[in-house]
């Protein structure tokens, strides 16, 4: 048993993935490439920015803030892995192009995963070649784009969305880890 199957039954999994990887009888799922190399180091500078912040006692207290549907902790989910936060977010993520994405087509989503995936996807500009809507984020706020990967980060452990809406859970991650 995977360490994520403790808090995601096997129903939730199967709908995410028909969500993320859509696919018509006989072709094969979406391949999503690796980031380009300018949202590869906006993306590193994020996830070490937010791997360090989650290193304080304060800011993993996020994990505890919120619970999965089923009314576990965030912290217990993370339990399994036997990882601090700061570890888990450093070694246990992936991060992708996720130009291939629906949510992605839409000009306000910048990162998307879904409930107990390991795999965020960073979405494109739309408006310039030269980069991802949050490499932006990166440059000119990089408290927030830190924020951004540790709450997409709190869904891979199980937290859903709607509620808590993306701005309370971006808020919590700011009051706590800001």
């Amino acid at each position: 048993m995977s360490p994520r199957s403790k808090f995601v039954g096997r129903g939730v999994v199967a709908a995410a993935l028909m969500t993320l990887f859509p696919c018509a009888a006989g072709r094969a799922a979406p391949r999503f490439a690796a980031l380009s190399s300018w949202d590869a180091a906006a993306l590193e500078r994020a996830r070490m920015g937010a791997a360090r912040r989650l290193e304080g006692a304060e800011c993993q207290k996020v994990l505890s803030d919120f619970t999965d549907p089923e009314g576990h902790s965030l912290l217990a989910n993370l339990e399994p892995w036997q990882q601090t936060p700061s570890a888990y977010l450093r070694q246990a993520l992936t991060f992708l192009d996720g130009s291939t994405l629906g949510l992605c087509r839409k000009g306000t989503v910048v990162l998307v995963t879904s409930r107990g995936q390991l795999r965020v996807f960073v979405c494109p500009d739309g408006v310039s070649a030269s980069g991802s809507r949050f490499a932006r984020i990166q440059m000119e706020n990089p408290t927030l784009a830190e924020a951004m990967v540790i709450h997409e980060m709190l869904h891979t452990l199980g937290l859903g969305e709607n509620p808590p809406t993306t701005f309370e859970i971006t808020d919590r991650v700011l009051a706590r880890c800001g």
